[in-house]
């Protein structure tokens, strides 16, 4: 029976490595905190359609708000890590991915009552290096597989298998996001930006067909729920288009997808 597993990867709108050439990653703290009430915005829905997810929340968040850890576990969901600082891996220094895991693994499980043991890479750049560090420091799965030829961020590992829960070298289950294939085109089809530029009827259809073969997993930030957000202008027009897209058509489309797939967190799974 395939399962359908919901994910929030918890950021804000500055953290987004489309808007980052503009930004200054020294004024963080500075910049308006929107996350809070657009991570509330989801956790109604959620309870509306009676409905838990995993929740992968950045260590950066969880530093400038620290009770929204708590009341996203408060509702009966599952609290994982987004790492701290939402640098691609691949350009970090092991140690400094060791470091960053650790922080926020210890940021997090300092604000709820359970244990964090599973990691989603910032713009799924994963490494192998990565899933080593991931393992000694007790996390029991990483969700940033995202094989697609077609993204200029992600990265990858070895896995043993193609399904949704398959095994790394290292004995970690990696939960690989879903691509919808026709030919010889993989297309990345678990939410994101391509829930938002992919019109509704037609990624439900790739849904239902992705499906039939294996488990389905889907991610969305609280900022895409957000068409308010502050306006970044001086980036590249792809990235401005890629960030901004349909952002004020994403809460209804979302809340299709809750009422029409039966969702749980990726706990449940393992």
């Amino acid at each position: 029976m395939t399962e359908f597993y919901l994910t929030i990867d918890v950021e804000d709108w500055f953290h987004s490595h489309n808007l980052w050439p503009a930004l200054d990653r020294e004024k963080w703290d500075e910049y308006e905190l929107r996350v809070v009430e657009n991570t509330r915005r989801i956790l109604v829905l959620l309870d509306e359609y009676n409905t838990k997810a995993t929740f992968f929340i950045l260590g950066h968040v969880a530093q400038r708000a620290p009770e929204l850890a708590g009341e996203i576990e408060a509702r009966g969901h599952e609290v994982a890590s987004h790492g701290y600082n939402h640098e691609l891996l691949y350009e970090q220094s092991e140690t400094a991915i060791r470091d960053d895991l650790r922080r926020s693994k210890q940021l997090l499980e300092s604000q709820v009552d359970q244990e964090v043991v599973g990691y989603r890479a910032p713009s799924f750049s994963i490494t192998e290096a990565a899933i080593e560090t991931l393992s000694d420091l007790g996390f029991e799965y990483d969700s940033s597989r995202f094989p697609a030829p077609v993204h200029d961020r992600y990265g990858d590992v070895s896995v043993q298998g193609s399904e949704t829960f398959t095994r790394t070298e290292s004995g970690l289950t990696e939960v690989q996001l879903p691509l919808f294939e026709w030919s010889k085109v993989r297309i990345p089809w678990a939410g994101g930006g391509y829930f938002r530029f992919i019109p509704y009827p037609i990624f439900r259809r790739g849904v239902d067909r992705i499906s039939q073969y294996r488990d389905f997993v889907f991610y969305l930030h609280p900022w895409e729920l957000d068409p308010e957000q502050p306006k970044v202008h001086d980036v590249n027009p792809f990235y401005r288009l890629r960030h901004y897209r349909n952002l004020e058509k994403t809460e209804k489309r979302f809340e299709r997808l809750l009422a029409e797939y039966e969702w749980k967190p990726i706990g449940d799974g393992l």
